[in-house]
Formats: C-alpha cells, structure tokens, sequence
C-alpha cells in the first residue's frame, strides 16, 4: 500500500494489475473518469490524476505553466510508478500525460507500458488553445458548450460560468506554455485516439503523432466529436481494455 498523493482519491494496493493514470481536459476534473474501473475490469487499476483548482480540490491554486505541473506531478507520482502502469490523457490531459513521459524518459526513470492520447494535435503542432484564450467571456462559453465541454444549463448561472471559464483559461495557459518537444523520441508506445467527427483535430492531422515515438505509434479513431469517450464509451473503453490483456502488455 502507498501513501496517498493529493493527486489520487485514495491509497493504491498492490493488485499485480497494470496502473492505469488517467489525465482531465482543460476546465475538467477526475470525475470524467468515474465509470472507467467498472467498464475496464480488475486487468486495470484506474487512477483519475485530480489536478489542484477543482472540485476537492477547488481551494488550491492552480497550475499555468507546464513545465511546473509536470515537475510536481512527476515529484508526487514517482513512488506509485514502481510496478507497471500506462497513461491515458485526453485533450489538455494528453499533452500533459505526453511531457510527464518526456521528462521521466530524459531523466531515465520508469516509463508507461503505453502512452494513451485522445483529442490533441501533436506536440510539435501549435496549441488550439492559443485561440480559445483570445475569445470573450460570452465566445469562449459558447465554444466549450459546442464541443461539449460545458453544459449548456451553466450558462444560466453567470457566476458558475464565471468560475467554470477562469478554470478553463488557466488550463488552457498550461497548454500554451508547453515547451517544444525538440526531436526526442519515447522509447514507448504511443497509441492515438481520435474522434472522426472533432471539429478541433481533423484526423488526418493526428498521423504526426508518429514523430515522437521511437518504438510504435497507432491510431484509433473513434465515433463523435471531442469527447468522443462520453459520445461512444462504450467502443472506446472495450479498446483501451484490450491494451491490458497480457499478451498485450508485453509487446
């Protein structure tokens, strides 16, 4: 049993199933990925990674520069990282999930069995981010209610949207400030989930991923839009399981 980071709920038992880290979209939070241990079975422990500024969290600031996220989530994640464990980021939370292995990978640490990205471009392509910082209050509410980040029922409480949108720019900041990734390639697999129907990330953009992997890279496009794993769970879930059979975990 390990010692609990603010970063995770609970304590971590040592189950001898692979440790599955999961990272939120910008303005996000853990609770995205509450069904995923029901739906992934005992094969995988799941681990929602909560970052500071939200829900149990909500009264800790909140992180606007990459580089020091990664610092701080890689100081306090390191000691539950000892046994085999993969990480699945999703918009926001790939890019994040990408510089936390780049950084373990650079300083010779242990490394995920897989590297699992959905709905973001590449690392060496610019932030869509950048854009959505720029917009008004009123653009940037609408546009996160269109891709089906906010609900559109917020919109009647100002000071909820108020809330919601300075939690989605300081996480969009994260994003902006990531560094370039240079021409280092992960000695790991990455596997790259897409929705065919994002209107952020067109899929034939999603193929660049490939440049950043030394060992493998595969794409998996999924049915709907940005959140594609609310939209075809069900589809998207059974592939993530398949990753943690272990004929698969040893390739």
């Amino acid at each position: 049993m390990h010692t609990m980071t603010a970063y995770l709920p609970a304590t971590v038992e040592r189950t001898g199933s692979t440790r599955l880290f999961c990272f939120h979209h910008a303005g996000g939070a853990a609770s995205a990925f509450n069904d995923w241990q029901r739906a992934l079975g005992p094969d995988v422990t799941v681990l929602p990674v909560q970052l500071p500024g939200r829900e149990r969290r909500a009264a800790e600031p909140r992180f606007t520069d990459m580089a020091a996220l990664v610092a701080d989530l890689d100081e306090h994640l390191d000691p539950l990282l000892d046994e085999p464990f993969a990480f699945y980021g999703h918009s926001m939370g790939a890019i994040v999930a990408y510089h936390l292995t780049r950084l373990r990978a650079l300083a010779g640490r242990s490394l995920p069995v897989r590297l699992m990205v959905g709905a973001y471009a590449p690392p060496h392509r610019p932030a869509t981010a950048g854009a959505a910082l720029e917009m008004t209050d009123e653009r940037l509410a609408r546009f996160l209610v269109d891709i089906g980040g906010m609900s559109e029922l917020l919109l009647r409480y100002p000071d909820w949207v108020r809330s919601a949108l300075a939690l989605a720019r300081d996480d969009l900041r994260v994003c902006v400030s990531a560094p370039p990734p240079g021409d280092f390639r992960l000695p790991c697999p990455i596997e790259v989930f897409a929705g065919d129907r994002d209107p952020l990330l067109p899929l034939a953009d999603v193929s660049g991923w490939a440049e950043h992997s030394g060992v493998s890279c595969r794409v998996h496009p999924v049915p709907g839009g940005h959140f594609f794993t609310q939209e075809s769970s069900a589809e998207f879930l059974a592939k993530v399981a398949s990753f943690f059979t272990v004929r698969s975990i040893r390739r």
